[in-house]
């Protein structure tokens, strides 16, 4: 039993000297009694001349005022204060921010034994949350701009997407009436006219839903039964028109109606597909497999050619996700965001596999 109390009071002993923090013991009436070498060395005195002070005479002037006001009757009422930044005052004048810690035991009487006080510096740690305070304001500042230049970034985008529609449509419409009226030399620059206001028109088309959807109002759906086939082939016609050279291929497994939105379906299937003709090989068709069974939808287009880049297959489905050796053939990179965005409406998704043999993209709803 001896030889446990001395091996305990050893250990403490090594504690409480080889601390990296200052220790106090003081009596009832916080005279000290006891102090280990690390608080010493910080104040330029030896352990042995500490005892018999009070631990306040060895605070500045503004510390002993607020410690002697303050803490010491704190410490009566409540018998302990904590993390409470303090100066040191050494011998050779010099000074030492602090955060002090006490503790008052006492007895079954409720009446004070001794005092323990805990002291660590607080040099650095107050420094390090200064700065890091200040960083934090900096960093707040700066994210309130850039919301305000996001905001304005995209309701610009909206206005501009909504005033460049009427142009558009008065162009198409004068390339419509000028088809059927001119020669046939003329009529194939006017369709070549007709291709761009369609490719703008889906550009224009691309920013509003981009605006809508970061705007807060996302993609607003008009869900009906709707028989997906004729879709589907009305979505490779009209591309076809752009694409005049290339092969498209479609195997569709669709025979009761679907419960969704067909226009932005078919806008889903043209940003696809549209993609797949830009990036894939010319010399080898395109793949469309579409499938309803059970309730479940899935529509895959598929393309050979150059593998999808890695580094840029995480960001795929984020807005402005551009391939840069093929920036002229990306437009805005907002097709395969809104795409998935439409996706997400319906409660799908929109998953990309890339390899040296194909590249597909599908979408997907499961019941």
């Amino acid at each position: 039993m001896t030889t446990g109390t001395n091996d305990l009071q050893e250990s403490f002993e090594n504690f409480f000297e080889s601390a990296l923090c200052g220790f106090i013991t003081a009596d009832a009436k916080g005279i000290i009694i006891r102090a280990n070498k690390k608080f010493a060395g910080w104040i330029g005195y030896s352990t042995d001349e500490l005892i018999g002070k009070r631990f306040s005479n060895y605070l500045a002037v503004g510390g002993k005022i607020y410690y002697e006001t303050h803490l010491w009757p704190l410490l009566r009422m409540q018998g302990f204060f904590d993390e409470v930044v303090l100066e040191l005052s050494g011998n050779a004048g010099q000074r030492l921010r602090v955060m002090v810690n006490a503790f008052e035991s006492r007895d079954k009487n409720d009446q004070p034994n001794y005092i323990r006080f805990t002291i660590l510096k607080a040099s650095d740690s107050l420094q390090y949350e200064q700065n890091l305070q200040e960083a934090t304001r900096l960093a707040e500042k700066e994210l309130i701009k850039q919301k305000e230049t996001v905001i304005l970034r995209e309701q610009l985008i909206a206005v501009l997407g909504h005033d460049l529609r009427n142009p558009l449509t008065a162009i198409s419409m004068a390339v419509d009436v000028l088809t059927y009226s001119l020669g046939e030399h003329e009529a194939n620059l006017l369709a070549i006219l007709k291709k761009s206001t369609l490719r703008m028109s889906e550009l224009v088309n691309n920013i509003m839903d981009f605006a809508r959807t970061r705007l807060g109002e996302g993609i607003v759906l008009t869900k009906q039964n709707t028989t997906l086939k004729p879709l589907i082939l009305q979505v490779i016609n009209e591309l076809q028109l752009a694409f005049p050279t290339r092969e498209i291929i479609v195997l569709c497994d669709i025979m009761e109606p679907v419960f969704c939105d067909p226009h932005r379906i078919a806008q889903l299937l043209s940003n696809l597909l549209a993609n797949a003709l830009t990036h894939g090989s010319a010399n080898t068709p395109v793949r469309i497999h579409a499938f309803h069974k059970d309730g479940n939808l899935e529509i895959s287009v598929i393309n050979y050619g150059v593998p999808i880049p890695a580094d840029i297959h995480e960001y795929l489905f984020a807005p402005f996700t551009r391939e840069p050796t093929k920036s002229s053939q990306n437009g805005l990179g907002l097709g395969l965001y809104i795409s998935s965005e439409i996706a997400r409406a319906h409660n799908g998704t929109i998953n990309c596999t890339s390899t040296n043999e194909e590249t597909c993209f599908t979408f997907s709803v499961h019941s």
